[in-house]
């Protein structure tokens, strides 16, 4: 396997993107109302490519394609998007066995969705909003994939979580933390551009300003009122998928804007030796998964962030502490 040399991630870096066959990907200008590249050329990234995508998401599931805690008898609807993340290994690696083992992930989490579009799910607003984003994801990372009857449980599933009962008791449960706007409008952006659907469209645009507007002064997006260095740049790598599919250049100018602080502090706290500081964050450490695992540090969405932002801002800089990060995990050899 090759693995890429420093002077070769800086060569990516200023834009020159051959390996992965689709030409630049950077911000096509320096304005923040860019429109921004596209998912599918960011994430096939040589830097993601070459560590993190080269790597399997997970032994967790069953033949069936029953994901994470659902294994052992059907829980949480959330648990299926592990297939997005072979869907996105899969597309960048280009092993359609990992799309085709996704899709079967996904397929199971919709033969789960009932009359009403919804999946009856534990937590079911914040766990179909997980869900319907992977899925929307999937369906424009592989487009060959997207049947008629999954863009139909797309569509049925965001419109369920428009609905007035979803929302009332949803939308509540879901005030503390602020990166679930952003999946929110990457569940509803994404699923507009897949099906056309101008409300959902519009109503992705409603959870990013409320997104937006949840960010303090020092670029903490507050999670049960504080920092949390997890669950901080998981809120901007939903945004930075989001981004792609916003048609609202003034809405674009205003996640980059976000995203230019939010990252800051988290670097802060990114050691020497590519490990990120946990300490004061008011949920990793402190709470369980859906598992009952207690919640670590996500490298993996940390390091996706700060790739696709170094080119949806562009900031490549980011690239090296995305890099270290990828050192440290051993996904990447120096």
């Amino acid at each position: 396997m090759h693995v890429l040399s420093r002077r070769e991630l800086l060569r990516f870096a200023l834009g020159c993107t051959a390996a992965c066959g689709s030409g630049p990907v950077f911000a096509a200008t320096t304005g923040d109302g860019a429109a921004a590249p596209l998912l599918t050329s960011m994430l096939r990234h040589p830097l993601l490519v070459r560590s993190l995508y080269r790597i399997g998401v997970s032994r967790n599931y069953a033949e069936d394609g029953a994901a994470g805690s659902n294994r052992n008898g059907y829980q949480w609807i959330e648990e299926q998007r592990q297939g997005a993340e072979w869907m996105v290994r899969g597309y960048a690696e280009d092993r359609a066995e990992w799309r085709q083992l996704g899709w079967q992930q996904l397929d199971w989490g919709l033969a789960r969705q009932q009359g009403d579009g919804g999946f009856g799910s534990k937590d079911p607003f914040h766990s179909t909003s997980f869900f319907v984003e992977a899925l929307a994801r999937s369906c424009l990372i592989d487009p060959a994939g997207a049947t008629p009857r999954r863009r139909d449980g797309l569509a049925r599933g965001a419109q369920w979580l428009m609905s007035p009962a979803a929302e009332e008791s949803g939308v509540p449960r879901n005030r503390p933390f602020t990166h679930r706007r952003y999946i929110l409008a990457a569940a509803f952006g994404q699923a507009g551009r897949v099906t056309g659907e101008p409300r959902f469209a519009r109503k992705a645009a409603e959870w990013a300003h409320e997104g937006l507007a949840s960010q303090q002064s020092d670029g903490t997006n507050p999670e049960k009122g504080g920092f949390d260095a997890g669950y901080q740049m998981v809120g901007v790598l939903m945004a930075l998928r989001y981004l792609p599919v916003c048609d609202d250049s003034g809405l674009r100018a205003g996640l980059r804007a976000m995203i230019r602080k939010a990252v800051p502090p988290e670097l802060a706290r990114l050691r020497a030796d590519g490990s990120i500081d946990p300490e004061g964050s008011t949920r990793i450490e402190k709470e369980r998964t859906r598992g009952g695992q207690v919640k670590d540090v996500p490298y993996g969405e940390i390091m996706q962030a700060l790739v696709y932002a170094a080119l949806a801002l562009p900031q490549p800089a980011w690239l090296e502490p995305a890099e270290r990060i990828a050192l440290a995990r051993k996904w990447l050899r120096g």
